[in-house]
């Protein structure tokens, strides 16, 4: 026996066989260890990759929801135009409005009930069916954008002009009154 082993009980430092021993074990523990760790981060990783997917879905569903909603809505407001310019005898625009008006309600009849891929395939094939109909929604919603942006944006102005109308009128009144 060595002299380290009897005052110790550790193998001497120069065995090669214990220490090649005791690193072939843990060498196996720590890749144990790892394809452990590996599979459960794989797991997790695929967990929260379809909770996320899930959540996806249902926030796109919502946005179709909208839009189907938004769509038949502008479809109605180009209907209704349509009519109007027909009373008037208006020819040519009545007719251009009633084709985009009849294009938006096929466009979201064919999209209510699909999923977002779907409905973009929907868009796409309606744009290659009716391609006036088209341009001329996407021309009306440009418009109608722009008529709810600058309603937004004067009715902030005058509501803060009226305001300090009022302010004016309420010192000068307060003037006369002291």
């Amino acid at each position: 026996m060595n002299t380290n082993e009897r005052t110790t009980g550790a193998p001497a430092p120069g065995d090669p066989g214990q220490f090649g021993d005791r690193l072939s074990s843990e060498r196996q523990s720590f890749g144990d260890a790892a394809s452990s760790a590996s599979e459960a981060i794989s797991r997790e990783a695929g967990s929260l990759k379809d909770e996320a997917s899930k959540a996806a879905s249902a926030q796109a569903d919502k946005a179709k929801d909208a839009a189907t909603s938004h769509l038949q809505g502008f479809a109605g407001a180009l209907r209704a135009a349509s009519d109007e310019l027909s009373r008037n005898n208006t020819g040519p625009a009545a007719e251009l409005v009633s084709h985009a008006a009849s294009g938006l309600e096929t466009l979201s009849r064919s999209i209510d009930g699909k999923s977002s891929g779907e409905m973009l395939d929907a868009v796409r094939r309606f744009g290659r069916e009716n391609p006036l109909g088209f341009i001329a929604g996407s021309i009306l919603a440009g418009f109608a954008l722009g008529r709810i942006a600058s309603t937004a944006t004067s009715s902030s102005g005058s509501s803060s002009a009226s305001g300090r109308e009022h302010a004016a009128r309420t010192t000068s009144f307060q003037e006369d009154a002291s």
